[in-house]
């Protein structure tokens, strides 16, 4: 848009005083008696320095400036950046009981700043290191994180106070003459001048040598300007000539070279300008003003106070001054410029302005304007600007805009709270200072109910500060509820009032704090601040727009402003008429209509009935005579042509395409403009400025409806208000919902935001793969009531307009005047990021980068009511905000909705799905990608599930098919969904990822308990793949934790396929022995067996077996190599297979009952761990536990012999004899003990009738054992044998039934027994009685007890005697019968007994032979 700077007109930027100041404070003794200087009173001064390289980019000084307050003894310098932030900026000098002149002058020499101050006593060069000294070597770009430091960072006392520095005027504190103003200035060479004037005309000058130089001070008074001046002077000491003020004293003055000489030019009482050359100490000039006053103008010479200052950037070879004159009745303005010729000093008059009759406060003047402060006849205060740069220029005043008052009454809605209302107002940014609230809380009726610890600068924030306000205000309120039963509508009144009493009383503090003061400015950029008791402001230029609806457009063409060249003179006076009318409504129209105004715009679809309303009230109830509205309108030849125009200088819709998106501008960090107002203040200067711009269009185009309305009412129908019924009417209407909402993103203030909540954000969003640069400069929203523009300007937003900035032609021509083109050029640029109407979505794209879901819901919710532009872009923000705040299902809504746009807008196309791809439903499906990954960041299965199935629909053979089928599954899965789970993994058209989805669905299974869902599903075609995952998983993880063995058991069994169950159980059980230690893992080892046997006894016999698990289930992980370097083969997995039947299976079952029997008798871990015994050990074990039926089967089943167990169970007959007497008929203590054994084994009572002890019991339980595993088949006696053996052994005779079943076992291994152990008489019994045996069977007679059956006579008979055991008991009896008389007789009846036999033989053989 065109640039009006000719119009003159400017506004105010405000900007609320910032938080969290820290001064340093540095007080001077100079020495001077405080009770003589407490009567001397000086005006208050201020002013300001802008750098002299400023805008000069890449400068660390474009946009940095130095300003001051003095009042009284203190002066308070601030250094302030636009373009960087600055720490330790803020200084504050105290001149101890010293009041401060004006005349206070920044220099920059020699790599330094150089501030000169004259006091009433004393004159101080305060010193500080240039700002490019102490900037960094490498410009950086973009906002920072880290300040740069103030050159005020290391001020200190003691440079202050050096002699070098500092002057006293009066050494001892004594007066002569008291100062009422003085002027300073910085020499080429740095020698540092003073001039001081009194109240009697003389002027004393103070010269400080260069720093670094040795030297004196030099203290002189310059001579009068006249020759009776001189002789009084001369004549008179000062002090003796009177209290009466001279005529031709100096009110004002300022020091400044001229072609190298430096000049006073004072402004006396008497409105003469006097020049004085320091050098000669000379009056070279005296030039009255009065000469230019305008004609017939009757002023007294002797006027009030005049004022000079010289022009701001000037030099000494074009040196300009500015000359206020004051008069009661009127003040001038001189513009005037010395010029040397002929070696002599002239003044010249360039231009004269004059000022109205009101009390002027400050002014300056830059090349092109001169900008001045009054308070006017009501007290208010008033900034005009005049042009003053070419002397043919206009010379009158324009009033500029200011920030207008605040008002201590708001308008609040009955459905609103007030509360809520005045929290809002307090808070939103800009409006008040937090310092001001502060204030309002300290005033004793608030500050009883407050913590001050809360309140201090380090804890200053806006959310403390609405809790402290909250709990000031209600505690109050409750204090005068004196009546515990108030009716709502009284206490609804008391509310409001206590409210509106404390927004009054911040109100009241801020009018204090925003006194103007005064104002300088910085002819390089253009910029003019204006300084304010408690902040500094600044003033802009207006735009076009601005110009032509705040200035007077009477006298003005319009069309000449425009972007559109208007050279129709008719359109041009229409155009001007317009804009006149619309002034006009605007003045017509109350803040409370235009609120209602914007809320009807936001909430209701149409505007007509409240606009016909606001007609009726505010035009339509006047006479055409006395309505200056309805008599302009007549004077309109085309209004929509007009409007047309009007319209098309607001329509910010057809922006350039490169200006619409964050990423196609050029890289920020190579642009001329990076750094351009990127500190806290700079982004609240661009975030005022369009807040302004969007309110001035919102007004503009308020009023144009009301116009268009207006005129469709009174003029009648034809073509040309067809077109502004049907196209203008509704088109301003969305242009003035766009402003709206514009306007709302410049004061709606951001939510605050941790840094951990903004990585959560950033992760979440990372799934959307969204560019991460929207928030990438915002890491943090603290609570300082950051509005939404200043966020978007601090980040991204802020890179992208600068960056635009710097390919925009406006500043080719003069790159320095950043404030008078710059700043509406960026205005321009932000609000296309901002603008609604258009297919830019930039402002929400940022908002949720930065996670601001609660301003971005509320910003979507004004739009979607009437905005037809990117819908879906919108609905997919608005699902995003629903996601943030947990309401997935309506987010799925809106994200649906969205889906139908994302071939056809930029945001859904190019920055969320990022491809190529032209195909809608192709787009759709990626789309549904994307949004299902953010609903799985937030958890929300059930929604994915469904996201998911309607993709799948659209799909058709995608390739994206399979993953949308794997996210049904695992989400199906999740929510516990088995059977859904198992038709979605079905469905699944890949066979890779249907078996991965088998995988997770039979863990999910096995995890939750749901076997029987696990064995009931078909897996068609998937069988074998489910029986790999599932041993897999068996032989991978820890048997303590999951147990998929029982699983497929079940599985197999369930579908009849015994022999792999068999398997499977033997491996578990096999697994169970090697891995799980204790007794539990062997109850379930046996298990395991038992459930094998049952199973191979369910198969068909030829099938009953299974090969055995090797025992290395797994290669190793890495080869073996030999010493020669050759790589060993690991036979260890390569075993040959091993077949285990049934009896084989049952023999490792034995061991582990055997054990679990020997852990129930005797929990010794040593059992319980280990390996499991052999055989033969865990017979011996089962012995020695007693548990002999045990013994019986494991030796048995592993055809081992039973040795073991009859030697065990011989010696615990011993034993338990051993302890008991013949007589006994129960047991005592030892005996009893027994039964515990007993009763592990089977035994078969022969005697119910009669008690049995337990010894009885044992030794039954040995007979029956010799009987059950004595081999009679075969006559072997071996059990016979090892139990003779250990009893004799003992000691212990053998038992009578013992020794008769031995007899008829084998009677010859009983006497080889007897022989061992020395028991002659049994043997000599044993052999007698047998023979006695023998010799019956040859009569035919039968011995059972030695199993002999008698035979026939005459019959071959195979009857044996054992001879050479007989022998050897002959030789023992033969050899010992001469010791013991008994055995001799014992030999000699044997010895008998064998002759007997013999001949009994010898004549039966003879029987038998002559038979045959």
């Amino acid at each position: 848009m065109a640039e009006n700077v000719s119009l003159g007109k400017y506004r105010e930027v405000f900007l609320a005083a910032p938080v969290g100041l820290r001064w340093k404070e540095i007080t001077l003794n100079t020495g001077a008696s405080a009770s003589t200087l407490q009567d001397i009173k000086v005006p208050e001064t201020c002013g300001g320095y802008a750098y002299k390289d400023t805008g000069l980019d890449p400068s660390p000084l474009r946009n940095r400036f130095i300003y001051w307050k003095a009042s009284g003894d203190v002066l308070e310098l601030v250094e302030q950046s636009l373009d960087q932030e600055l720490s330790g900026s803020h200084l504050k000098y105290r001149f101890q009981d010293t009041p401060i002149l004006g005349g206070i002058s920044v220099h920059e020499v020699h790599g330094n700043v150089i501030i000169l101050i004259a006091t009433v006593a004393s004159v101080h060069r305060l010193v500080f290191p240039h700002p490019s000294r102490l900037h960094r070597s490498e410009l950086g770009f973009g906002p920072r994180d880290t300040p740069v430091p103030s050159i005020f960072f290391d001020a200190s006392l003691p440079t202050t106070t050096e002699p070098r520095n500092m002057y006293m005027l009066h050494p001892g504190g004594s007066i002569t003459s008291q100062f009422h103003s003085a002027a300073t200035y910085l020499m080429l060479d740095g020698e540092a001048v003073f001039a001081l004037a009194n109240s009697d005309g003389s002027i004393v000058i103070t010269v400080m040598p260069p720093l670094g130089i040795q030297g004196i001070v030099q203290h002189f008074q310059l001579n009068q300007s006249g020759m009776m001046q001189k002789i009084w002077s001369g004549l008179m000491p000062s002090y003796m000539r009177g209290g009466g003020e001279s005529p031709e004293a100096t009110s004002s003055m300022v020091l400044h070279p001229v072609r190298g000489d430096l000049y006073v030019f004072a402004i006396c009482k008497d409105s003469r300008l006097r020049v004085w050359s320091v050098k000669s100490k000379d009056c070279t000039q005296v030039y009255s003003l009065l000469n230019y006053l305008p004609d017939g103008s009757q002023l007294n010479a002797t006027g009030g106070y005049h004022t000079i200052k010289v022009q701001s950037g000037t030099d000494q070879f074009d040196a300009k001054f500015v000359v206020h004159l004051s008069f009661p009745e009127s003040n001038e303005f001189y513009l005037l410029q010395p010029i040397l010729k002929g070696g002599r000093l002239q003044i010249h008059h360039i231009k004269s302005v004059s000022g109205q009759s009101e009390d002027l406060i400050d002014f300056c003047f830059t090349s092109t304007h001169l900008v001045t402060l009054w308070t006017s006849s009501a007290g208010h205060a008033v900034v005009r600007t005049s042009s003053v740069g070419d002397a043919g220029d206009s010379c009158r005043f324009q009033e500029v805009i200011l920030q207008p008052p605040k008002t201590a009454e708001l308008h609040i809605t009955s459905h609103k709270d007030p509360r809520e209302v005045y929290l809002n107002t307090m808070f939103q940014p800009g409006h008040v200072s937090f310092h001001d609230v502060r204030k309002a809380l300290n005033l004793q009726v608030y500050s009883r109910s407050i913590d001050p610890f809360l309140l201090n600068d380090a804890n200053l924030n806006a959310s403390t500060l609405k809790q402290q306000v909250t709990v000031a205000v209600e505690t109050e309120i409750h204090n005068l509820a004196v009546d515990y039963e108030l009716q709502e509508e009284d206490y609804y009144q008391l509310q409001l009032d206590q409210w509106t009493k404390f927004y009054s009383c911040c109100i009241q503090y801020h009018e204090v704090s925003f006194k103007l003061k005064g104002v300088f400015s910085d002819s390089s950029t253009g910029m003019i601040a204006l300084i304010r008791k408690g902040c500094l402001t600044f003033l802009r230029p207006c735009d076009t727009i601005e110009q032509l609806y705040y200035g007077d457009v009477r006298n003005v063409d319009p069309g000449s402003f425009l972007d559109q060249q208007i050279e129709d003179p008719s359109l041009n006076r229409d155009l001007s008429q317009v804009w006149s009318i619309v002034q006009m409504i605007a003045l017509e129209i109350s803040d409370d209509m235009a609120l209602q105004l914007e809320q009807e715009a936001f909430s209701n679809d149409s505007l007509n009935p409240l606009c016909e309303q606001i007609i009726e009230s505010i035009i339509l109830n006047t006479e055409f005579a006395d309505n200056p509205i309805l008599q302009s309108m007549e004077l309109v030849h085309s209004f929509p042509q007009a409007i047309d125009v009007v319209l098309g200088e607001l329509d910010l819709t057809h922006a350039p395409d490169e200006e619409l998106y964050m990423d196609q501008a050029s890289d920020p960090q190579d642009t001329a403009y990076s750094c351009l107002f990127t500190s806290a203040t700079g982004t609240g200067v661009m975030s005022c400025s369009l807040r302004q711009f969007a309110e001035t269009r919102c007004n503009v185009l308020r009023d144009l409806i009301l116009l268009q309305m207006l005129v469709l009412r009174l003029k009648e129908r034809n073509m040309q208000l067809r077109k502004l019924e049907v196209d203008l009417l509704p088109m301003s209407i969305n242009l003035f919902r766009a402003y709206l909402v514009v306007k709302w993103a410049t004061q709606a203030v951001a939510v605050p935001t941790q840094s951990s909540i903004m990585e959560l954000n950033l992760r979440h969003l990372s799934s959307l793969e969204l560019s991460e640069s929207s928030a990438k400069e915002v890491s943090k929203i603290d609570s300082s009531n950051t509005s939404m523009l200043e966020l978007l300007i601090r980040g991204v937003g802020g890179e992208q307009v600068r960056a635009q900035l710097a390919n925009n032609t406006q500043l080719d021509d003069d790159p320095k005047r950043v404030w008078t083109i710059g700043l509406n050029a960026l205005n321009q640029l932000i609000s296309r990021l901002l603008w609604p109407l258009s297919e830019s979505f930039t402002f929400g794209e940022f908002l949720i980068g930065c996670c601001q879901y609660l301003p971005l819901q509320e910003y979507l919710c004004y739009l979607n009511m009437w905005c037809d532009w990117i819908p879906a872009s919108r609905q997919f923000a608005l699902g995003l905000c629903y996601l943030h705040f947990d309401e997935p299902h309506k987010a799925a809504e809106c994200f649906n909705e969205a889906r139908e746009g994302v071939a056809m807008e930029p945001f859904l196309r190019d920055k969320l799905l990022q491809t190529q791809e032209e195909d809608d439903d192709i787009l759709q499906v990626i789309y549904y990608l994307k949004v299902i990954k953010q609903f799985e960041e937030f958890s929300a299965p059930d929604v994915v599930i469904s996201l998911a199935k309607k993709a799948i629909e659209i799909a058709g053979d995608d390739e994206n098919v399979p993953t949308l089928w794997s996210k049904v599954f695992k989400y199906e899965l999740e929510l516990g969904r088995n059977t859904e789970a198992y038709q979605a993994m079905m469905s699944n058209p890949d066979p890779t990822r249907r078996k991965d989805c088998l995988r997770q669905l039979l863990v999910r299974l096995c995890e939750k308990g749901d076997l029987q869902s696990l064995v009931d599903f078909e897996y068609t075609n998937l069988q074998d793949e489910v029986e790999s995952i599932l041993e897999s998983r068996a032989r991978s993880v820890d048997l303590t934790t999951h147990n998929y063995y029982d699983l497929l058991y079940a599985f197999y069994i369930f579908r009849d396929n015994f022999r792999k169950a068999a398997r499977v159980m033997y491996e578990h059980g096999w697994r169970l022995g090697r891995e799980v230690p204790g007794q539990q893992g062997l109850q379930r080892q046996a298990q395991c067996y038992l459930a094998a046997l049952n199973a191979l006894r369910l198969a068909q016999p030829e099938y009953a077996w299974i090969i055995k698990p090797p025992q290395v289930m797994q290669q190793p992980l890495s080869a073996k190599h030999a010493l020669s370097g050759e790589e060993v083969k690991d036979e260890r997995g390569f075993r040959k297979p091993e077949i285990l039947e049934m009896k084989d299976i049952e023999k490792e079952y034995l061991l582990v009952d055997a054990r679990l029997r020997l852990i129930h008798k005797d929990p010794d871990p040593a059992l319980a761990s280990g390996p499991t015994p052999g055989p033969d050990e865990l017979v011996g074990l089962l012995a020695k536990a007693g548990l002999y039926d045990r013994a019986v089967i494991v030796c048995r089943a592993f055809n081992l012999d039973l040795y073991t167990v009859f030697e065990s169970l011989a010696l615990r007959c011993v034993n338990l004899s051993s302890h008991s007497a013949y007589h006994m008929r129960g047991d005592n203590d030892y005996t009893a003990q027994a039964w515990s054994w007993l009763k592990e084994n089977h035994l078969t009572l022969t005697n119910i009738a009669k008690e049995n002890s337990s010894v009885d019991q044992a030794w039954q339980l040995l007979q029956q054992y010799l009987d059950r595993y004595e081999d009679n088949q075969n006559g072997s006696a071996k059990y016979h044998r090892c139990v003779g053996n250990k009893l004799l052994s003992h000691g212990f005779s053998l038992p009578t039934w013992f020794v008769n079943t031995y007899k008829s076992l084998n009677v010859a291994e009983l006497l080889r027994l007897y022989i061992d152990y020395d028991l002659m008489y049994e043997g000599v019994d044993l052999v007698m009685e047998y023979i006695d045996a023998v010799m019956n069977t040859f009569e035919g007679q039968d011995c059972s007890m030695f199993k002999l059956s008698g035979r026939l006579k005459h019959l071959p008979q195979s009857v044996w005697l054992p001879y050479t055991s007989i022998d050897q008991l002959l030789q023992a009896l033969r050899d010992h019968r001469m010791q013991d008389v008994a055995l001799g007789e014992l030999f000699e009846t044997l010895q008998s007994k064998l002759s007997l036999y013999q001949r009994g033989i010898q004549t039966f053989s003879e029987q038998v032979l002559h038979q045959y």
